[in-house]
């Protein structure tokens, strides 16, 4: 796909600090007990925040403020 660009939305926002969190998660044995103390419908809707994240930056599109 090209590159595009758009303003950034609140859900943007929501997705990156979500990738980051789940990128977090592995860090030590205290995140990785954290991470497993949430409900498993709770990781499933972060982990979907991070996906979409990361498909946003594959798919090249940039977000402006």
């Amino acid at each position: 796909m090209g590159k595009s660009s758009r303003k950034a939305t609140g859900q943007d926002l929501i997705n990156i600090l979500a990738e980051w969190a789940v990128t977090q998660t592995h860090r030590d044995d205290a995140t990785r007990a954290a991470w497993r103390s949430l409900p498993p419908h709770v990781q499933g809707e972060i982990h979907g925040w991070a996906a979409d994240e990361r498909q946003r930056r594959a798919d090249g599109t940039t977000i402006t403020d």
